[in-house]
């Protein structure tokens, strides 16, 4: 079989095998950096060697194009019958690697490098053509495939690069060092803070960096000492806390580990400032809730003193109305931070009514009460608005004031409400006329497992007392429902009656 082909086909051909060996180029040093299980010298210097024999076919194409075809394609090859000879060891070089790593898939392109050597050459003459053309065309395809699979590869690959950026982002500071003192690996945090320590942060002997750290934990100024007094037993006995700016508390803590077979000392830096500065408001305000503690005990060690049976009973629901209304108010106080000498001013005459509010007993006249109400959650920045006034009736206006403050109190305590809204009216006439209150609240909604604690069965008991009901609506907003007969003392007396008999 003869096939011939003409100048612009040759050059076509010719077109493709430089093609294919460019691409070929740029395969082998993305080749190079990929992870892979086989010897990638092996494998690239294989690679290249096809860049080789991609050149050495375009070469015998392009010197038969300029010959104008008075030399024919088997012609140009024996007259570089010498470097086809360099196909010959190509060749035997990838059967070695196809038989080592046992993949087959090589044969193919294997043959087709054969069939650039001068044997082959010499006895296929003319119809070596029909070679060319299918070696250009295979390879061509390999050279794409290859550069599309190196794409893909690049960018699922964890390069030693990437991991060395990932672990320097990370705001915790890393430092391994060999038995030597000699640092392996420190990321870019660890760095920073060992520069503001003013400690060598170099290739060089880093053993005494421990020591060092040790030593300015031992020198913190003793107002940093006291707020960095946190729990550290977790981390061991090898921790040092040190200040790295007035800003920055950093605590260091070293141990020991082994990377394949080989000690390594490792120390972490991790910043715990946030953590200081909480435990030193936490003390703080544990200091002022004793100081609150003790005066509200001694308060109420007074009531005990001078109380009854009966008179110690009503004078506990009253005891936990005020001093639960001055500690909702005292803790606003404490989680908004307010503590200068305004709020100082503030909290004084609230702490040192506390005894007046249990001796007056709910003196005073309803409206008064509520309007003292009003004005002592004011002070914590709780907004009661009061829609409607309190029902003539003396006993369930009482009544309404207990749940108001109860309510009141509940909802600055456990829900951090800033707004309590109070609607009172009146529904019916003499003797089906009844006197209703909703109380809701803009604090947080309450939890899916929401249960009834102490405070809202005393609410219900109030108004229960006076032949009322109060009902719970724990859906956003929060809502209390109160309704209570305004012939309330008749109803209570036939509660009464039905209870003794």
């Amino acid at each position: 079989m003869q096939i011939s082909l003409i100048l612009p086909q040759i050059v076509a051909l010719d077109v493709v095998f430089a093609l294919a060996a460019c691409l070929q180029t740029i395969h082998v040093p993305l080749i190079a950096s990929r992870r892979s299980s086989y010897n990638r010298k092996v494998i690239c210097a294989y690679e290249a060697s096809l860049v080789l024999h991609l050149m050495i076919s375009a070469l015998i194409l392009f010197a038969s194009s300029g010959s104008h075809l008075v030399a024919p394609l088997d012609v140009c090859a024996r007259a570089m019958g010498g470097a086809l000879w360099l196909n010959a060891a190509i060749f035997a070089y990838g059967v070695l690697l196809m038989v080592h790593y046992r993949r087959p898939v090589m044969l193919v392109e294997l043959l087709l490098v054969a069939a650039v050597t001068p044997p082959v050459v010499f006895a296929m003459g003319s119809a070596w053509t029909v070679v060319l053309i299918a070696e250009g065309a295979f390879f061509l395809f390999r050279t794409i495939a290859a550069l599309l699979m190196d794409v893909r590869n690049r960018q699922e690959d964890i390069t030693a690069f990437s991991t060395i950026e990932t672990i320097n982002v990370i705001p915790v500071g890393i430092l391994y060092l060999d038995p030597r003192g000699r640092p392996l690996l420190m990321n870019r945090c660890m760095r920073k803070n060992l520069v503001e320590l003013h400690m060598p942060t170099d290739l060089c002997d880093m053993s005494s960096t421990w020591n060092d750290l040790r030593k300015l934990s031992m020198q913190m100024p003793e107002s940093s000492a006291n707020r960095a007094h946190i729990d550290l037993d977790r981390f061991g006995r090898d921790r040092a806390v040190v200040e790295i700016s007035p800003s920055e508390i950093r605590l260091f803590v070293r141990d020991s580990v082994t990377v394949s077979g080989r000690p390594f000392e490792r120390v972490v830096g991790l910043d715990v400032t946030e953590y200081a500065h909480a435990h030193d408001r936490l003390a703080q305000a544990n200091h002022l809730l004793e100081l609150a503690g003790q005066e509200l005990q001694a308060q109420i060690e007074e009531v005990k003193k001078v109380a009854d049976n009966a008179v110690y009973l009503r004078m506990r629901a009253r005891v936990h109305d005020v001093i639960g209304q001055r500690l909702s108010i005292l803790h606003r106080y404490l989680e908004e931070g307010r503590l200068d000498d305004e709020s100082f001013e503030q909290i004084d005459p609230l702490l040192r009514s506390i005894a007046a509010d249990l001796r007056s007993a709910g003196a005073g006249e309803p409206a008064e009460q509520l309007g003292d109400i009003v004005h002592a959650f004011g002070l914590v920045s709780v907004q009661i608005d009061v829609e409607g006034t309190l029902p003539e009736d003396v006993r369930v206006a009482v009544a309404f004031l207990q749940i108001i403050r109860e309510a009141s109190t509940n909802a600055t305590k456990h829900a951090q409400a800033h707004r309590i809204h109070v609607r009172l009216w009146q529904e019916g006439a003499d003797a089906v006329a009844v006197a209703r209150m909703t109380i809701s609240n803009d604090g947080s909604p309450a939890p899916v497992s929401y249960r009834e604690g102490t405070g809202i069965p005393g609410m219900r008991h109030v108004a229960q007392d006076l032949g009322g009901s109060l009902e719970v609506h724990a859906a956003p907003p929060f809502t209390l429902t109160v309704s209570i007969p305004l012939n309330a003392n008749d109803t209570s007396q036939r509660r009464n009656s039905r209870s003794a008999c």
